[in-house]
């Protein structure tokens, strides 16, 4: 199989490991780039991370779909140049190692540059290349922390509260790859045709999520605090439990919305009492929102609260764990999961590709490659090597 997409000829080396570098190489791979893995030959560390499916991390199979597989010895001169060659036909360079370490394996930006001058360099890391902080160790837990996205988040009577998922390695994801286009747009429009380095860090990915807590700190003085599932611009909003056990969430982040869920309870005429007329009125009111809310869903089945906010056209969704999404008639109906062949498993499901572009759509090719540097005959042989040449690289531990 080949790379198909409107990314189709693009060329990406990924250097990178765990998980927003690789993520966003991913993203690239999806839309038809042509990205090569570059791992050790123990392989990359994310074969390793959490559950794993025949030996092999879950993770790994998510973030390395889509690209082709190849090892090399970096700390080694002959790894090191044929990097350097795969490098030289490259258009996009991707790794994430703490600032300074790409220049001690002689891959500085600017030796890249002097023979590439066209490569973009996307480089992520926990702090960026600059600044007091920058040779701290980082993972996306500091991120959380040092971003103000913890303090935040949990319940008033909580403690600051992490995620159980990668937050801050998504968002540095997506926003490297709309970085790498960004660069490469320009690129096309610079008579010289130049790359550029791309310093990306993890804490202000997430920070540029959190909306204008820096203003309303500057001008109003006012810290956000945590507030659990309540919102301090719609009310009500919260996740109720139903008489069935579910969990549902409702929001109504606009007076419109309000009156339909006031509707949709039975209870339209609560939209008419001053206590919950207006925002202000219902924040002011927000235990006896939420109590007036609570009682009539835990007093009804999952089926019956989604179907009257529904009819009001209120909004209305179920807390879904994964095996409710994997059944759930709309990801069904829009292949948000799809399945994909593996060598060694057989059939896997896994996430589709977003967004979803109607005359050049992504596609799940293949999962990650099961064994590093299942490409490895592949891409040497483009680098004009001999079969006799990778035989020897193998035999000296260079691939």
């Amino acid at each position: 199989m080949r790379p198909t997409g409107p990314l189709m000829g693009l060329v990406v080396v990924d250097m990178a490991q765990m998980l927003a570098a690789p993520f966003a190489a991913m993203l690239l791979a999806d839309f038809g780039a042509t990205v090569i893995k570059v791992e050790p030959r123990e392989g990359d560390s994310t074969r390793r991370a959490g559950l794993r499916l025949n030996g092999t991390s879950v993770w790994w199979r998510l973030l390395g779909r889509n690209k082709y597989s190849v090892t090399l010895d970096l700390k080694r001169s002959e790894g090191r140049d044929l990097m350097l060659r795969l490098l030289d036909g490259a258009d996009v360079l991707i790794e994430n190692m703490r600032p300074g370490k790409l220049e001690t394996l002689g891959l500085a930006p600017t030796e890249l540059h002097a023979r590439n001058r066209g490569l973009v360099i996307l480089r992520i890391t926990g702090w960026g290349q600059t600044g007091p902080y920058r040779d701290r160790a980082a993972f996306g837990t500091q991120a959380e922390a040092m971003s103000g996205f913890a303090y935040g988040n949990g319940h008033p009577d909580g403690p600051p509260t992490l995620t159980s998922f990668p937050l801050a390695d998504g968002a540095a994801g997506y926003l490297g790859a709309y970085g790498v286009m960004a660069a490469l747009w320009q690129r096309e429009r610079d008579p010289e045709r130049r790359g550029q380095v791309i310093d990306l860090s993890l804490f202000e990915a997430l920070f540029g999520l959190l909306g204008p807590q820096a203003t309303a700190y500057d001008k109003l003085g006012t810290v956000t605090e945590r507030q659990g599932n309540r919102s301090p611009v719609s009310v009500p909003r919260g996740i109720y439990r139903t008489r069935d056990d579910r969990w549902v969430a409702i929001s109504c982040a606009t007076e419109q919305i309000v009156g339909r869920a006031f509707a949709a309870i039975g209870r339209p005429e609560l939209y008419d009492d001053p206590r919950y007329k207006s925002l202000t009125a219902r924040l002011a009111h927000i235990e006896e929102v939420d109590e007036i809310m609570g009682e009539w869903i835990a007093q009804h089945d999952l089926d019956i609260v989604v179907r009257r906010f529904t009819e009001v056209e209120a909004t209305v969704a179920p807390v879904n764990s994964i095996r409710e999404i994997l059944e759930d008639p709309h990801f069904l109906a829009r292949e948000t999961v799809v399945t994909v062949d593996t060598k060694d498993v057989g059939p896997m499901k896994i996430q589709n590709v977003f967004p979803r572009l109607e005359m050049t759509p992504g596609r799940v090719q293949w999962a990650g490659r099961e064994t590093p540097g299942d490409d490895n005959s592949l891409w040497v042989e483009r680098l004009g090597l001999s079969l006799e040449e990778l035989v020897r690289l193998r035999q000296k531990g260079i691939v």
